[in-house]
């Protein structure tokens, strides 16, 4: 029912794409459809309240009124039927593209072509269509003028380029381009840092700042007249070497094929701006090789200088203590905001430390308190469960008691006198002919039970509750009076 609801509202015929999108939105039909037919163009709300929902015309041939109903007004408008089918709107495809390290996002409509998708792309990577393979769809390859609506594919997709008519990138031709570059010119060279140009970015700014150098990109082309003169006598002088590897971290790039030199004012244009890009892609071949030095500055990279091959070793030298010398102002600056940051955060980690301390304290003596009332409780629970138990005990002795004989009977009376250990006297008649265990049920009901008390007469002195509670007060010699002793026992 749900799936016919979702074609009818949508107008997507095909059941496959229709149960993809459904299953995206977990089957709540509104979502799903909102999800194809934006909310904001007015055609579908989760709450109906009072809006129309567009639909077909309806021919009054075909679809005869119905006759008005005495009870009708023409203050509510006619009831819209409960399915309509609404006009389709363009469905939008995510897209994420990945070339080696780069995503680019994407979004089209499902009535475009791939072809579409990699005219976007050729704007963003600078790289040909015609040597872009766009790969990672479910179906397989695809032709250009394939229409993606055709394709089925979800809301997101992600996809991958290749380029096999391109050359790799620079972190796998680094080392074979310096293994070149020292058979040309010795080993007595700056050390040129191997990796991507952002590694090198990592390397050389994003650290701390007492550990921030500047970065010098030399850019080469074997077609230029200054190239060995450039390297042999400036780049590889002893001076240059042993300064550059101290305060710098130095990246190579060869200009000399237009393809490496397209990709590089690529990454030009990403990291250092328009301008500098310009200013390369202006230069002549005569004018190469070029040295960049390039300085972190907080959220941006800015170029101090840019040196043309026709300079001397001590130009050379001069231009990069002058980036040296504004750098080190950068850095001392960079130095004192990160230490006064640091100290900050110490303070606060510190404070943040001492707070969590105080918590963990305040919820251990907490615990300790709720613990220590527990147990509190709990004594007293049990405490009250023995007191109720000893009084009903108390009660049922005391109520099973035989009624006091009167002094003038015609039976034998016993008159015990029976002192407690506060010093109280409990005074009470029995008939000799009463078993020893009434005496005992008396003294219980008075609160002294025989299991805790013991009774004990003067002359002779004897425990009289180790007597046989069976025997009678005669037998026992509790007859025809007799004072007795309570004394708890130990």
């Amino acid at each position: 029912m749900i799936l016919a609801d979702f074609q009818a509202c949508t107008g997507i015929e095909n059941i496959d794409e229709a149960i993809t999108l459904l299953e995206q939105n977990n089957w709540d039909l509104v979502a799903a459809i909102n999800g194809v037919i934006p909310q904001e163009n007015g055609i579908l709300q989760s709450d109906y309240g009072g809006e129309t929902i567009p639909g077909p015309a309806f021919d009054p041939a075909s679809h005869p009124a119905p006759a008005p109903s005495p009870s009708s007004s023409s203050v509510f408008p006619p009831v819209m039927p409960s399915r309509q089918i609404v006009e389709r709107q363009p469905r939008m495809l995510d897209f994420r593209v990945e070339y080696r390290d780069r995503n680019v996002d994407v979004v089209l409509e499902d009535s475009c072509t791939v072809g579409e998708i990699k005219q976007i792309l050729e704007n963003e990577l600078q790289i040909p269509m015609s040597k872009m393979l766009l790969k990672g769809w479910k179906t397989g390859d695809v032709e250009d003028s394939t229409v993606l609506k055709s394709l089925h594919l979800p809301k997101n997709n992600s996809l991958y380029v290749l380029t096999p008519d391109l050359p790799p990138p620079s972190s796998s031709s680094h080392a074979g381009a310096l293994q070149e570059f020292s058979s040309r010119y010795g080993d007595c060279h700056p050390v040129f840092f191997i990796g991507s140009l952002e590694a090198a970015f990592q390397e050389a700014f994003y650290v701390k700042a007492r550990d921030r150098k500047l970065l010098a990109i030399y850019l080469h082309h074997d077609e230029s007249v200054l190239t060995n003169v450039f390297c042999s006598q400036m780049l590889c002088a002893e001076s240059i070497v042993s300064y550059l590897s101290q305060n710098f971290i130095t990246w190579a790039w060869d200009l000399t094929k237009d393809a490496n030199r397209a990709r590089f004012l690529t990454m030009c244009n990403r990291h250092f701006g328009s301008v500098v890009a310009q200013t390369i892609r202006t230069q002549k071949t005569d004018q190469f090789p070029l040295f960049l030095i390039i300085m972190g500055k907080r959220s941006s990279n800015e170029v101090l200088n840019v040196i043309q091959g026709n300079t001397t070793v001590d130009e050379l030298m001069m231009r990069l203590m002058a980036a040296m010398e504004i750098f080190t102002a950068q850095q001392q600056e960079d130095i004192k905001d990160e230490d006064e940051r640091e100290a900050r955060e110490n303070v606060k980690r510190e404070q943040d430390e001492a707070y969590r301390l105080s918590l963990e304290a305040d919820r251990a003596k907490r615990e300790a308190h709720e613990r220590e009332m527990a147990e509190q409780f709990r004594l007293e629970q049990i405490r009250k469960e023995q007191e109720e138990e000893r009084e009903a005990i108390r009660l049922s002795l005391e109520q099973a008691l035989p009624p006091e004989p009167k002094e003038e009977n015609a039976e034998p009376v016993s008159k015990l006198r029976i002192r407690t250990p506060s010093g109280e006297f409990l005074e009470r008649r029995f008939l000799a002919s009463s078993k020893l265990q009434i005496v005992f049920d008396f003294v219980a009901s008075k609160g002294f039970p025989w299991d805790e008390f013991k009774l004990l007469s003067t002359f002779p002195r004897r425990d009289v509750t180790q007597l046989d509670p069976n025997k009678s007060l005669l037998e026992v010699k509790l007859f025809p009076q007799e004072t007795l002793f309570l004394e708890a026992k130990e």
